[in-house]
């Protein structure tokens, strides 16, 4: 029988508002085993509608230091803590993430001593503490991390001036799944992603964003368009995810972190991967938050 092995999107969003697209956030389910990949505004308060315990997370891997991936950190560390979590969550990500943890901690101190002086042994010491461990920064592939069955391995992506940013690769029971992170297009990318059963990409369709610019200049909203106007530099736009995925081998791709957001609406999401499958053959799909993918495999 084939052990579960599938991808929770929690958050399928980016820094634009969304009603229906909270920020990046993924579990990576493996068996029994349960991974979250960054953790952005709202993504905590998907997991037990999303059908996973806080408390039943015991690993986090962080792709890059941005506030979409990384703000909801505090609501997860109580939801674990309270959740039953008796050991401290250990952290991988690149440099700047220790910094990242230390300061939230520092801020919910208060709250961390108010809870234990009401709950007392309720709530385990160790359930709040957190373990960090900075993976350096590497173009190839570099192994870091193996829980039973599942393994990770982290490389550096092009998404400057946010240096390092990372992705990352995880296999399990003979199947893989390449999670970008935010990127442009890079080779590293590329090279991470050969053979892979799945990937999940960032995606930035390119025409839309190009018309949300002129309506934000059309309404007078000159600042607003000229901080969209520097979102294509470091964000991959879905005709290079088409190329890439191709060139790789991949064999689906999910699309995820979408710029510009759109809304749960079918027609909406082939528009945004309209021209997609005349470049690449597989089957390609737009996340929604809460969604559950299987990494299935090449012969499913």
């Amino acid at each position: 029988m084939t052990e579960r092995f599938e991808i929770v999107f929690l958050g399928t969003g980016s820094p634009l508002p969304s009603a229906d697209r909270c920020g990046a956030g993924n579990v990576v389910v493996a068996g029994e085993t349960n991974v979250l990949v960054d953790c952005g505004w709202g993504a905590a308060r998907r997991l037990v509608p999303s059908g996973v315990r806080p408390g039943a997370i015991d690993v986090a891997l962080f792709t890059h230091m941005h506030t979409d991936h990384m703000t909801d950190v505090p609501d997860f560390l109580f939801q674990r803590w309270t959740g039953g979590a008796t050991t401290p969550l250990r952290v991988f990500g690149p440099e700047g993430t220790q910094e990242m943890i230390d300061g939230f901690l520092l801020a919910l101190r208060r709250d961390i001593g108010f809870r234990q002086a009401h709950h007392g042994d309720k709530l385990h010491p160790d359930g709040i503490k957190v373990e960090v461990t900075e993976v350096p920064a590497s173009k190839d592939p570099l192994p870091f991390l193996t829980l039973g069955g599942l393994s990770f391995e982290s490389f550096e992506v092009d998404h400057f001036p946010v240096v390092p940013a990372f992705g990352y690769r995880a296999r399990y029971d003979s199947r893989s799944v390449v999670l970008s992170g935010d990127t442009s297009f890079c080779e590293s990318l590329a090279a991470a992603s050969a053979g892979a059963d799945m990937l999940v990409c960032e995606a930035m369709n390119a025409g839309l964003v190009t018309q949300l610019i002129a309506m934000l200049k059309s309404a007078g909203r000159d600042r607003e368009a000229g901080l969209m106007s520097d979102v294509p530099s470091y964000h991959i736009a879905t005709s290079e995810i088409a190329k890439l995925a191709a060139r790789a081998g991949v064999g689906e791709v999910v699309l995820s972190h979408l710029i510009p957001p759109i809304s749960n609406d079918a027609g909406q999401e082939a528009h945004f991967m309209a021209g997609m499958s005349d470049v690449y053959r597989g089957a390609i799909r737009v996340a929604r938050d809460m969604q559950r993918v299987a990494v299935t495999g090449r012969n499913p």
